[in-house]
This record gives C-alpha cells, structure tokens and sequence, in this order.
C-alpha cells in the first residue's frame, strides 16, 4: 500500500474516534441508568430510590417485537422451478438455527433500543478445529465449516462520516474495532509485519474499545478490567471494509503499515476451470475469479438495525434517550419524597406548659400503644403534629405526568395515550389500534434484519468457497420418512423472495383474528353465493396454515408432485437414484421425471453428464413401472367395475394391461425424448 493510502487509512481511524465520541458519551449514560447508576443532586447514594423504567420498557419492546420462533418462507420467482421453494425453505430455517440467529438478534434489538443501532457481522467459519477468525475466542459458538451470524458491539463499529440516514450501502467504507489475544495474532499467517505488534497496556486511550479513558471512571471494576486485559497480552486491531474498492485491510494499534491487505472475501467469485488434457472436459485449477458484485447486501458484511429515522446524519437517538428525562424525574421525586417521609416521621411539637404538667410525656407518646388514654392539659392547642413530611400533591402530580408522557413517547402498551385515565371505548379503540400499528412497524425492521441474514447465509452457501461439505437436509416429503441429503449449490441457484413469519410474536393478535376468521365462516358457509372451497382456504389461513391445498382432495397429489421435483434436483441431477416405495403415486412421478430433460440444470450439464443422467433416470423411472404393473394385477376387479360395472374377469384383465400398456408407452416417451436430447 502506497504511503498516501496508509495516511489516509490511519486518519480515518482517528477521525472516527472523534466522529464516535458523543454517541458513545451518551450510548454509556443511558446504560449506566440501565443498571441502576443515578445520581441525585443533594442526597447520598444511600438515600436514592432506584426504580427503573428502562428496565420494564425494554423488556416490553423486546419481547414485543422479538422472533421467539422465526420460520422463513420462500417464493420462487422462475415459474418452471416453484418446487425448489421447499428445499430453500428448509436450507433457510436450518441455518438459522445452526447459527443461532434468534440470540445474536435479540441482543441486537437491545443494542438498538441504548445505543441507536444494532450490528450483527456476517462471515464464514472455515473447517477445522483452530480459531482462525477473529477475533478468535469466539469461534467455539459458531459451527466450522458454515456461514455465521454474530452480534457486534456498537462500541467496536465506526461507519463512515458521510454515510447517509437512510441507507447503509452508501458508505464508503465500515471499521470495526476488536480486542484479540496477540499469542493468536502472532500465529496468524495472514499477516505481516507481526513482530511489531504489541499488547495494549492500560491506560493507554486506544487500550479499550469501549470507552474513552480520559472520561473514564476509575473503579474497582474498571480497574480489574484493565488488569484483565494487561496480563491476557491483548492486541487491539482495526479491520477496515472498504466498499469503494472491495478491499478488506487490518491495521494493528502501534503498527503504521496494514498488517493485511486482500481482496474482499465477500466478493462473489466464481471457479476458475480448464480442459482436461485427456478428455477435453472442463476441471476446476482450486482458483477463482471475480463475478461482480459481494455476496452481502450493499457490500458490506453488516446489517444495521435502526427504529427511528434520522435527520442528516446516520446516527441519531437511541430510543431509551427520549424518556430518560422523565426516567430521571420520577426517581428524583421519589427519591425526595421518601427523604421527606424519613426525615420527620412522627415529629411532633409540645408546649413547655404541658412539659412541666407532666415531665415523662415525650416518652409516653413515644412508646404509646395502639388505643392508649394519655391525659393532658390542652389537646388542642399544647401539641402539634409536624407535617413537613408530607409531599406537596403537585409533585405526585407531576410524576404521573412523567409516566404518562414516557408512555406516549414509546406507545408500546395499551396505556399509551391515556395517561392512566379513563377512556371511552372509541378512544380505546383507536389507542389500541395506534400502539398495535406502531409496535408492527417495529417489528417490520426486525423481519428485515431476519431476511437479510437468510440471503446472505444463502448466498454464502451458494459460492464454491463456502458450501458446508456436511450440512444436511431432509429432501423427503412430509407424508414420508425423512431422507438426508448434502446441500448443494444448484439447489440455490435461483431466484427467490425471503419472508418471515412472526407468528409467535402477535398471540393476543392472532386469538382475535382466529375469533373472526370462525364467526365469519359460520355466517357465510351455507350462502348460495360463497365458493366452499375458498371458504375453507380461508379459515385455515387465519390458523397458519401456510399451504391449505394439503388439507383438500387434491392435496395427496400434490405432495407427490413436490417429492418427485425434489427427487429431480436433489438426486437425479446429481447422478443418485433415491429408490422407490410401494405407496409412492407412481403416475405422479413417472411424468414428473420425464421432464427431466427440460430442466435448466439438465441443459447445462456436459454431455457425458448427460448421459449420466439419463441412464440414472431410465433405471428409477423402471422401478416406478414395475410397481405400476404389480398394482395393475392386484387391483384388476376394482378397476374393471370402476370402468364398466360388470365386465367380470375379462374386464379385470383388459384394465391390468390398459395399465401395463399405458405405463409402457410412457417409458418408451420417456426414452425417446432422452435420445434426442443427447443426440
């Protein structure tokens, strides 16, 4: 790298410490109250009141809007490939849970709600058993040999000053920061120059990630942290994404020059082959080539969540900051009120004529019993009750106020607009249905995070460089038993559409539209003009049911059109034979296999492939005809009264070989049709 590049490099990463330094001034404040850190102007410490309303707020955003069991769905865009939609959906809901998305995205939400953005890092963890990705001490959570998903700390992530509010893809270039073990560092053969990086030592600025030493508080807990990190020998390192010219480059604190400098790795490639020199057929050489474009959306490696909208600038407030006002009020006013009551709590004033009437009358009214007679001059006027302690009612007032506005602000609960008055029930109404619309808006950025980790783990997986060797998948039917196949990467070659579901999100939601969905069935059903077949699609759709053809007559025939379309992609293609069962529909899979030939996949193959496939397909597509013509004997006198009523044993016989006949002629289609293919 050219000495003006590493000026400009090393700039940028200084400049984003300046650029960061406000939001991680305020990302920490809110945090602090998060864990019960106030501060009261003129009360100790030991007179504060917590009560937290971050807490129960975050926890109702988060449990509002989070994916307790996320399940994917695709939609295939090539028409002559809809069947293919089963195996992504299947590929997709699997990796999610092999990564373990639903924890790194829940963190994420929590992230977003304190620190305005949450950042998860896509990337792919090689096989094997050593930790070759930093920041290394995490790779025992991600599964070797698979793309991964994991949360990254806001703290660590510095985006490029010019980006703009509303989208990240337009950012010139993305740091993050990372604390690593230099022992691993060192070993680390991507890199150069290793001798010269050192472990960072306390309280040297740059030595933590997290916060700026200068506005550090030193405590016994920081201080452990820091010890922590001198005896551990950690390096601190800055890996640069640069979008603009697709480079990945790893500087080290203390080291000038880049200890890395590399194509990005995300970059989509493609094989590179040559002509074997026996055979003339293509080989691959182990290399690649650039095909255009990254494999993750907008280039970089990172999904950011954002709730709100911003202004200018690509960050703006995190949610959690607009109710710490009133979060500081209420345990303010509390605090005081509690002081108040504490600090003159049965004070009362006696007049010294009744202290010299009775001198143990102090005493007496201190260790007085519940209904006990004590005798005095004057009731009224010698003695009186010191009411100092009681809080005014404009404060009681006024904290009110504070949680009603703090609801409003949030309007994540059903006492969001009311302010703890009563409603009528057009204005409950219309509250409800404002707080449902605004939690669902939130939650659309959660299903965006979701669908954005399923395209890129599916992109991942479809590169040579990164297809798991060992991720299976079940191929079969849901009606059969289960059958495990290696995932390929033809398998997601295609186009499609990535939705999710958040069924587990909305069970209030979903009881009241299931409610609906049956009293308008009951009304409806027996009308003349209502199709009872759409009626019934319908009412299952309101229960979830994502493919309600299943639960018809015609559903059996479908299953056995999507068993055959998979058995076509996942095995045929690749020159394996899945077998064949007695129970299977038969017809059903002889016509689908016969169409074999007309598949992209098929055309693209090599003609000695092709061939391949083709003798594969005869043999499993004979396996089909000699249980069709088992089936033809056995169930002769059914099919003979079915047709004529009375054609007694001729009739059984002539529908048997009908059958033989018409399975026959099919296989002879079948066989003509892959001879002119390969011819």
């Amino acid at each position: 790298m050219k000495d003006k590049q590493v000026q400009y490099w090393q700039s940028a990463i200084e400049n984003s410490r300046k650029y960061m330094k406000s939001n991680h001034k305020e990302w920490r404040r809110l945090l602090k109250a998060y864990e019960l850190d106030f501060s009261v102007p003129g009360l100790p410490d030991e007179k504060l009141i917590k009560v937290s309303r971050f807490y129960p707020m975050a926890r109702q955003l988060v449990a509002g809007i989070s994916f307790n069991y996320p399940h994917v769905w695709f939609k295939v865009e090539e028409p002559e490939r809809e069947f293919a939609a089963e195996i992504l959906e299947r590929v997709a809901n699997a990796a999610l849970e092999q990564m373990d998305a639903r924890r790194e995205v829940q963190q994420c939400i929590f992230d977003a709600l304190f620190c305005a953005v949450g950042w998860l890092k896509f990337g792919y963890n090689p096989p094997g058993d050593d930790d070759i990705v930093p920041p290394y001490t995490v790779n025992d959570t991600q599964e070797n040999d698979f793309p991964y998903v994991s949360r990254v700390s806001p703290f660590n992530i510095c985006v490029d000053p010019l980006t703009p509010p509303h989208n990240l893809s337009q950012a010139r270039y993305i740091i993050e920061r990372m604390l690593v073990p230099l022992e691993f560092v060192k070993k680390d053969e991507r890199f150069v120059n290793r001798r010269q990086i050192t472990a960072v030592k306390a309280p040297d600025q740059s030595a933590d990630i997290m916060m700026d030493f200068e506005e550090q508080e030193i405590g016994e807990e920081q201080s452990a942290l820091d010890e922590t990190k001198e005896m551990g020998e950690m390096a601190l390192l800055y890996e640069v994404h640069d979008r603009i010219h697709k480079k990945r480059i790893t500087f080290a604190e203390g080291v000038r020059e880049p200890i890395e400098e590399v194509d990005h790795p995300m970059l989509a490639m493609e094989p590179v082959t040559e002509a074997d020199p026996f055979t003339g057929q293509p080989m691959f050489t182990g290399e690649y080539q650039k095909a255009g474009g990254f494999l993750v959306d907008g280039g970089f490696p990172y999904a950011a969540l954002k709730f709100d909208q911003t202004g200018e600038k690509f960050y703006g407030k995190a949610p959690m900051a607009y109710i710490e006002d009133t979060q500081n009020l209420q345990v303010e006013s509390i605090s005081r009120r509690a002081d108040l009551l504490k600090r003159f709590s049965r004070t009362v004033l006696i007049s010294r004529r009744e202290r010299e009437a009775n001198a143990d009358l102090g005493e007496t009214l201190e260790d007085a019993k519940d209904g006990s007679i004590i005798w005095v001059e004057d009731p009224n006027s010698s003695m009186r009750e010191m009411n100092f302690g009681t809080a005014p009612p404009d404060q009681i007032g006024l904290e009110n106020d504070a949680r009603g506005y703090e609801e409003q602000t949030l309007s994540v609960s059903e006492m969001a607009m009311g302010g703890g008055k009563k409603l009528t029930a057009t204005q409950a109404s219309l509250q409800a249905s404002f707080t449902q619309l605004n939690r669902e808006w939130l939650m659309t950025k959660v299903e965006d995070l979701y669908r954005i980790t399923v395209r890129n783990s599916l992109r991942m997986m479809a590169d040579q460089r990164y297809l798991p060797e060992e991720f299976l998948i079940n191929v079969a039917g849901e009606s059969t038993d289960p059958v495990y196949e290696a995932v390929t990467s033809d398998m997601l070659a295609v186009r499609y559409r990535v939705e999710i579901t958040a069924g587990s999100m909305q069970p209030l939601t979903e009881q009241l539209e299931r409610e609906d969905a049956l009293q308008l069935f009951n009304f409806t059903i027996n009308l003349p003009e209502i199709d009872r077949i759409e009626a019934i699609k319908g009412l299952l759709k309101a229960f979830r049911v994502q493919d309600p053809d299943k639960y018809l007559s015609q559903g059996e025939k479908g299953d056995a059109l999507k068993a055959a379309n998979l058995e076509n992609v996942a095995y045929l293609l690749a020159g394996g034979d899945p077998g064949v069962t007695p129970n299977e529909d038969h017809q059903t899979h002889l016509q689908t296999h016969q169409q074999i030939v007309n598949l992209p996949q098929f055309q693209q193959l090599l003609p000695a492939q092709q061939q391949q496939v083709q003798a594969v397909v005869q043999q499993h597509m004979q396996q089909h005809q000699q249980y069709l013509q088992q089936m033809g004997g056995g169930q002769a006198p059914q099919a003979a009264a079915g047709a004529g009523g009375a054609g007694g044993a001729g009739g059984a016989g002539g529908a048997g070989e009908g059958i033989i006949n018409l399975v026959r002629s099919q296989a002879q289609d079948v066989s003509n049709a892959i001879t002119r293919q390969a011819e």
